[in-house]
């Protein structure tokens, strides 16, 4: 047992009024008047028995009376046993969140959690509430405050996994805003997860409310998808030449977390048609390349697959893609010095990325306006923003759709006339004092890097910089990556219709050495092909991601996207796009056909889309560490979600509202009271008669 109020048990001395009243009372007996002794004084005769408790019945009643009105002021409560149950578990808001991102496909999880769902809700009381949330990368409130849990068993029925990765936060978050709107006394939020650690980045808007009792529900055991295979690094290498246009497609099987070496059989799938299968042996915790035979591509909208046959999870077994002839960007490359060591490092690069379909042009000069009508993609490789004509003609090249990649070297200054030309504002060039800058943020969501958000697909936090050129980001920039110092190393900005990136230093040996690390080849060629995309279609995109129609248009010869048109996604359904706005939403893995109003092409617009291949890394959470971020990081949290110091008194809280034994010691008081009253009547009319 136990006391919500424990000061008004001082009333208790209040106990010792009812003794003092039946000791000193006094009792006088009935006059009798006699005509003798009407004149003498009247004096009092005091008698010892008469202080002596003669209703004990009495005294009994108003002291348990008293007794129970300080107990039910007191508001006791009983933590265990049978008495703890009394009242019943009282009102409660329930938010069941699950997580339907594509790790969830592992083997009988989802079913799992699906089940552990259903099971929670049925066990309702009759006024409590509960309301269900979906997520994956973003959440989706699919009921709301039901007193019924018949409508949450109705959409767990319906639901499925998605092809998207987990993002726990937003989900919180959304389950937050439920809990503050309900005015039920107890809350709680079921979390059904198998808590990768990849999904969860702390976040203060996430915190729940203050008493809400998280309840993780983990799904699979911690050796599941321990060794899982994964394909990452989808690249097509163009072979131009004589005639019809060559592939090879080139990609990556991972072991993640294996504890051994692996053998496997990846098959190339060419419009439905397996045209090769390579064998290949994965280490344990590593990752093994491979190459197909280049193949003819010699249709628009070629659509292609690589496959794995034996992995763990199987959205990640699969790689999509869409290719058609065309070659790739032109490449315009501005280096003041000619053949200087920078350029030797970014030449040699883009020159190995013939395959990709590069064309690569250097110049010494500001660019002229022939080479910029050539030009797709402009590179100032240390060279200034030029200013009066050629700045102007730099300037409307890119609001034109033109890329331009700026990298900051010692002579980039910007002319006057272009101050506000590239998305930053450029400051000195700093020498690293004791250690060299590294990398300490990139983001991974961002087109340019997201082949290497998976595991093992590179790690740009090796790369040393010991000298590095002060920018800060102007208004309506994005840092795509930043330094361990919070400082940008690369800033993307609009102008117009094109895209310009800029690079925080120079891209030879004597800034960092960066050219040497293995991230540096596909880093350059993923930037030129982001922004040298002016008449080009990207051979995928990242599911959860949103295309931009109108390029796809454009590389198709369509020139824009007209009225009526539809997409039709990878398992069905179709999505209607507005041409005013043509974009689209990628929410499902595998290819997208954009068709015309009314028919049905031979060979419609595609998009390939893939998943996220961080979702591929089952590593779990430590539990202990997401209940106490997710409770806002200011105290440890209990299991309930009550912060430690005051768990003790948010319990008896708790107890005490759903039992409330105050109530029933407040009536048994009224009937003592009530008897009392009853008894001293009677026996007052007893000792008159």
């Amino acid at each position: 047992m136990g006391l919500l109020t424990p000061l008004f048990l001082v009333g208790l001395a209040g106990l010792a009024v009812p003794v003092l009243l039946h000791l000193t009372r006094q009792e006088r007996g009935k006059p009798v008047r006699f005509p003798s002794l009407m004149f003498l004084e009247r004096m009092p005769v005091q008698e010892a028995s008469r202080r002596r408790i003669r209703h004990w019945a009495l005294l009994a009643l108003r002291l348990a009376a008293l007794a129970l009105l300080v107990a039910a002021f007191a508001r006791p409560f009983a933590r265990d046993g049978g008495l703890a149950g009394v009242g019943g578990a009282g009102p409660e808001e329930i938010v069941l969140v699950l997580d339907q991102s594509y790790s969830m496909a592992l083997a009988g999880h989802w079913e799992q959690a699906v089940s552990r769902a259903k099971e929670m809700a049925g066990e309702l009381g009759p006024l409590d509430r509960v309301s269900l949330v979906a997520f994956a990368e973003a959440p989706h409130l699919l009921v709301r405050s039901s007193p019924s849990a018949a409508p949450v068993l109705q959409a767990l029925d319906t639901l499925e996994t998605s092809s998207l990765g987990t993002r726990i936060a937003p989900a919180l978050k959304l389950a937050g805003s439920v809990l503050e709107a309900s005015r039920l006394g107890r809350r709680r939020v079921a979390l059904f997860s198998d808590f990768q650690r990849a999904g969860w980045r702390p976040d203060r808007d996430a915190a729940l409310p203050e008493g809400t009792e998280l309840q993780p529900v983990a799904i699979g055991g911690a050796e599941a998808g321990a060794d899982n295979l994964a394909l990452a690094g989808l690249d097509l290498r163009r072979e131009p030449g004589a005639g019809r246009e060559r592939v090879r497609v080139r990609a990556r099987v991972t072991a993640v977390a294996a504890s051994q070496d692996r053998e496997t059989r990846v098959t190339l799938s060419v419009d439905g048609t397996d045209v090769e299968t390579v064998a290949l042996s994965v280490p344990a915790g590593g990752g093994a390349p491979l190459a197909f035979a280049p193949f003819t591509l010699a249709h628009p909208f070629t659509r292609g697959e690589v496959r794995l046959t034996d992995g763990v999870l199987e959205p990640d077994n699969v790689l999509h893609f869409v290719a058609s002839p065309g070659g790739g960007p032109n490449v315009l490359v501005w280096d003041l010095r000619g053949t200087g060591e920078s350029n030797l490092y970014l030449r040699g690069a883009l020159e190995s990325g013939g395959a990709e379909g590069f064309s690569t042009r250097i110049t010494t000069a500001p660019p002229s306006a022939a080479q910029l009508d050539a030009a797709d993609l402009v590179v100032l490789n240390g060279a200034p923003v030029p200013g009066g004509a050629a700045g102007d003609r730099l300037r409307a090249f890119v609001t034109g759709g033109g890329g331009l990649f700026a990298a900051l070297g010692e002579r980039s200054p910007f002319a006057a006339d272009q101050a506000g030309f590239l998305p930053t504002t450029a400051g000195r060039v700093a020498d690293a004092a004791r250690e060299p800058r590294r990398l300490g943020f990139v983001d991974y969501d961002h087109p340019v890097f997201e082949a290497f958000r998976g595991p093992r697909s590179g790690d740009f936090s090796r790369t040393s910089f010991y000298r590095t050129r002060q920018v800060e980001a102007n208004s309506g920039a994005r840092a795509l990556a930043r330094f361990d110092d919070g400082s940008p190393a690369l800033v993307e900005g609009r102008l117009g219709a094109g895209r310009i990136l800029v690079w925080a230093g120079g891209l030879g040996r004597l800034w960092s050495d960066f050219p040497l690390q293995a991230v540096y080849l596909p880093f350059v060629h993923r930037a030129a092909r982001y922004l040298g995309t002016r008449g080009l279609s990207p051979e995928w995109h990242r599911a959860g991601t949103t295309a931009d129609l109108a390029s796809l248009a454009e590389a198709a010869g369509a020139g824009s996207v007209s009225a009526g048109v539809v997409a039709m996604a990878p398992g069905g359904g179709s999505v209607p796009v507005d041409p005013e706005a043509p974009l689209l939403f990628l929410g499902g893995q595998g290819i997208w056909e954009i068709r015309p109003p009314g028919r049905r092409p031979d060979r419609p617009m595609a998009l390939a889309a893939n998943v996220d291949l961080a979702e591929s890394d089952l590593a779990r959470l430590d539990m202990e560490e997401f209940v106490v971020a997710a409770g806002g990081g200011g105290a440890a949290l209990s299991a309930s979600g009550t912060t430690a110091g005051d768990a003790t008194v948010a319990a008896g809280e708790d107890f005490e509202e759903r039992q409330g034994f105050w109530r029933y010691l407040l009536a048994g008081a009224f009937l003592m009271l009530a008897s009392e009253s009853a008894l001293a009547n009677w026996l007052s009319r007893a000792r008159v008669a």
